[in-house]
Parts: C-alpha cells; sequence; structure tokens
C-alpha cells in the first residue's frame, strides 16, 4: 500500500507531466484581425459597372490608382485613389486596338499595361493614358490563362503542358521568365489527364472532363518572392530571385476521398448541353467512370503574396460531406506561422502599395465590385 506522501507525489507528478503536454501543432491560432472597407471600385449600374470580372482582373496604376480589366464590357477602367473612375480604353473587335476577349490583365511596368487577348493570341499593350502601344503574340501552349504576375527581373507565369493530350497524364508548370531565352522552370504538377465523354443524346460527340477533385498548381508572386503548392499536402515552396529558400508547413493532413465522396459531389450529375438545344443531366455513375477522382483533397487552395512577402494561404476546413468553405492561415515574411482568420475574412486579389486588401465580392444580385479594406493587425 503506498503511503500518503507517496500519493501526493505520484498526483503532483500526473498534474506536472499533464502541464507540461506538446499542443496541438494542428490547432489554428485565432488572428483577430480587423478589415474596414475604405472604398468601393464599381456600382450597380452607370458607366463604372464591372461585369465578368474575376480576382486577376485588377492590378495597380501608377501614383496609387488601380486599373481594372472589365472583360465582359471589353474594356479597361482606371480609377483614382479615392475610388472615382478617371479613365477607360478598349472596344470589342477585330482591329490591333480592340479585344476579341480579353482574359487577363498585366503591369503596370514602365509605363505600359498588358491585356491579354484570347482570339488574337497575343498582349494589346496600352500605355496608362490607354494610347495603344503594339501587340504582342504569346505562346499558345500557355492555353491564355489568366495567371501571370510582374516580378523583379521578370514575369511568373503558369503553363499547361500536354493540356489536350491523348496520354494518361499532363503537366502544370510555374515558370519565371527573365528574358528572351531565359526561363527557370520553379515547380511541376504532374496530374491525371482530362478525360472524353460522350452524351449522343444531346449531340454530343466528346466533351472533356477533369477529374474530380482535380489537384491544382496553386501559386502567387510579389516583388520578388514566388510562393508554390503543388502537392496534396500542406507544403508551400518559397522562392526569392529564382531560387527555393525555405517551406512553410502546417501539419494538416490532405483529407482521403472514397467513391461515395466522389459521387456525393457529382450529385444527380452534371448538366451539359449545345447552345440552342435542351440541356442534358449525365448519368452520376457514367460520369463518374469516366471523369476518375484523386484519392486526397488537397488541403491549400489559394495563395497571396503580399508587398511586404507575407503569405496568405487559404484552405479547406470543412468535411468532404459538407459544403465547403474555407479559412486563411497567415505567415510573416521570415515563414512563421501568425494565425489563421475566421470565415468570412475578405479574400486578397490584390494589395495596395500601403498593405490595404483589394477583395473582389458579389452581392446578392449577382453584382460584382472591388472592395479596399484596411487592416487592422491587431495580433492573435
Amino acid at each position: 500500500m503506498p503511503t500518503a506522501s507517496c500519493a501526493c507525489v505520484a498526483v503532483l507528478a500526473l498534474l506536472s507531466l499533464n502541464a507540461c503536454e506538446v499542443p496541438d501543432a494542428t490547432a489554428d491560432s485565432p488572428l483577430n484581425w480587423t478589415f474596414t472597407p475604405t472604398l468601393r471600385l464599381g456600382s450597380t449600374s452607370g458607366p463604372d459597372a464591372l461585369y465578368g470580372v474575376d480576382e486577376h482582373s485588377i492590378t495597380l496604376g501608377p501614383e496609387g490608382s488601380f486599373v481594372v480589366l472589365d472583360k465582359g464590357n471589353y474594356r479597361v477602367l482606371t480609377f483614382d485613389p479615392n475610388g472615382t473612375l478617371v479613365g477607360e480604353f478598349g472596344s470589342q473587335g477585330e482591329g490591333p486596338a480592340a479585344f476579341g476577349y480579353p482574359v487577363a490583365i498585366l503591369g503596370p511596368r514602365n509605363d505600359t499595361i498588358r491585356v491579354l487577348d484570347g482570339p488574337s493570341s497575343s498582349y494589346k499593350v496600352f500605355d496608362s493614358g490607354g494610347e495603344f502601344l503594339g501587340q504582342e503574340p504569346v505562346d499558345a501552349i500557355f492555353e491564355l490563362r489568366n495567371r501571370q504576375r510582374l516580378v523583379e527581373g521578370g514575369t511568373v507565369i503558369m503553363r499547361e503542358v500536354g493540356y489536350r493530350s491523348d496520354g494518361p497524364t499532363v503537366s502544370d508548370q510555374v515558370l519565371l521568365v527573365r528574358g528572351q531565352g531565359d526561363t527557370l522552370a520553379l515547380a511541376t504538377l504532374v496530374k491525371r489527364a482530362r478525360g472524353d465523354l460522350a452524351v449522343p443524346e444531346c449531340g454530343i460527340l466528346s466533351i472533356s472532363v477533369s477529374p474530380l477533385f482535380d489537384p491544382a498548381l496553386v501559386w502567387d508572386a510579389m516583388s520578388d518572392v514566388v510562393a508554390v503548392n503543388n502537392q496534396p499536402e500542406y507544403v508551400i515552396q518559397i522562392f526569392e530571385g529564382g531560387t527555393s529558400s525555405r517551406l512553410l508547413e502546417r501539419p494538416i493532413e490532405a483529407v482521403a476521398v472514397s467513391r461515395e465522396d466522389a459521387l456525393r459531389r457529382i450529385g444527380e450529375g452534371s448538366t451539359v448541353g449545345l447552345v440552342g438545344s435542351a440541356p442534358c443531366q449525365l448519368d452520376p455513375v457514367e460520369e463518374l467512370e469516366t471523369r476518375g477522382f484523386e484519392e486526397q483533397r488537397q488541403v491549400v487552395s489559394a495563395i497571396r503574396v503580399d508587398g511586404d512577402g507575407w503569405i496568405w494561404v487559404r484552405r479547406h476546413a470543412a468535411p468532404l460531406s459538407e459544403p465547403d468553405r474555407f479559412v486563411t492561415d497567415v505567415f510573416d515574411p521570415d515563414g512563421v506561422y501568425q494565425g489563421t482568420l475566421p470565415e468570412g475574412a475578405p479574400w486578397p486579389a490584390t494589395f495596395t502599395a500601403d498593405g490595404r486588401v483589394v477583395a473582389l465580392e458579389t452581392d446578392e444580385l449577382g453584382i460584382q465590385s472591388f472592395v479596399v479594406y484596411s487592416v487592422g493587425r491587431t495580433g492573435a
């Protein structure tokens, strides 16, 4: 039988052990930053109403201005630092200065703005005042993805290799283009090729479909920093000046995907159809057999790099049985995890030079606008 003193020692030892337990590394540290809207670019009607924009439709102009590619209206709008529309250029058409369909904006650099135009496979180049300066062809292999960033000493782009390949796999690459003939591959993602599905009852002999839970080459770049995630796990590689410098990691595992999860995601089957004809609903089992699915859901869904080198990481926060929800982790320029923002915090499309967040928002009527928020960094 233990004595009373021995029992007290045992209790004290147990209490000491509990007090020294290692904290759960996967637990989020709440980051209680505040986001205060300071101005809005775009309105419900009038000359500054936007249509068909996305997170890559905005860039910063000279002296604190904002330049927005209003894709659905085939034009470029310039807003002053107070959010007032002060300039517009571009139109729909086939002429040198017109857009067949604009898909991306890149700039400014050396007082020029480049608009990536799909039908002409070229950049239409303008000065910041909207004067047309010329046209630069682009390699069709880039598939005209609206993913490119200007960085110090070059341009970062994403290239798709074998997008329409008959082989079993295709590749995505993040490239740093520093000049003519000087291209550095930073990261590659090899993934399953798209499948071809026939829907004869809709008159469709072949439609290209991607696997469910298709992985993505997630990346962003600003200044001389490029951040890339090319795997299901929470591992982000940081490049500075084209050289790998460090990894950002959190021990959050990719969620395993089952056939039941994939069927649940398909639901009653996708709806397809030709223009002018009644849509058809695909059989979910047949669709799954053609598309296939990945065995893991990628943790990271998006990355942003701000002008000071902070890394914002958007990741899944809901199980597969629920609708997608996301939260944002923030790392400082040294790669140290600072905390996690709550659901509903603005997700940056870009950042201003003074550290404000510019977010794309859509209201209940489907009206799009870019909202600029000041950020109160109150700590974790």
